[in-house]
């Protein structure tokens, strides 16, 4: 498996795209980018985008998402309890990020804690791991978390959005991270990739739980 990383300036927020080289195949795990830079990288490279898989609600990351469903046709995975709370945002609060509004594609399929799926001839196991949002997961493939807002490198997400809270965050953190191999990469939705055993050993946020 490649992963392609693709990181939006405005938000900061990073896309990762999961290619599966052997079968031409890919997927999506946010969307916060440009869609045309996911759209021009799939084309060039002759891949075909079997799925987009959703990590939490927020807006940072799924500026692109209506658009990239739309030119390939895959099917957007988000937890039911982010699925709903993103069709509630306030037109104020899009306005205090900057935004006009916030195309969403149709439908969501749902994600469950440990519910595994097999797309393009990889396999993601998802992690429901609450407090960025209540309905943020993670998903694990081939040594390789994809954490959302959960873990930054030395940092943690924030918690003082609708859904959040510290102590849920913290227990996501120590039952379904903190769990993982030592060498466990972890590719976060903002800032740059670390490890399970560093996070463990020096993230001042993270030290003892």
């Amino acid at each position: 498996m490649q992963v392609i990383t693709f990181t939006d300036y405005s938000f900061g927020s990073n896309t990762y795209l999961a290619v599966n080289e052997e079968e031409g195949k890919a997927v999506l795990i946010d969307a916060g980018v440009s869609p045309s830079q996911v759209l021009k990288y799939l084309q060039d490279h002759g891949l075909k985008l079997e799925a987009v898989l959703l990590t939490h609600g927020h807006p940072d990351h799924l500026l692109g998402l209506k658009e990239i469903v739309e030119a390939t046709g895959a099917p957007a995975y988000m937890h039911p309890a982010d699925a709903e709370m993103v069709r509630a945002i306030p037109p104020m609060l899009l306005r205090m990020l900057g935004l006009e509004d916030l195309e969403l594609p149709d439908e969501f399929l749902p994600l469950e804690d440990g519910q595994e799926l097999e797309l393009g001839g990889m396999k993601f196991k998802v992690l429901h791991t609450p407090g960025h949002s209540e309905g943020s997961v993670c998903f694990l493939t081939d040594g390789v978390l994809f954490d959302g807002d959960l873990v930054f490198r030395g940092s943690i997400g924030r918690t003082d959005f609708p859904g959040g809270s510290m102590q849920t965050l913290l227990r996501s953190v120590k039952e379904k991270v903190f769990t993982l191999p030592s060498d466990t990469r972890i590719l976060p939705g903002h800032l740059d990739s670390t490890v399970v055993g560093w996070e463990k050993r020096t993230n001042p946020f993270l030290i003892g739980i």
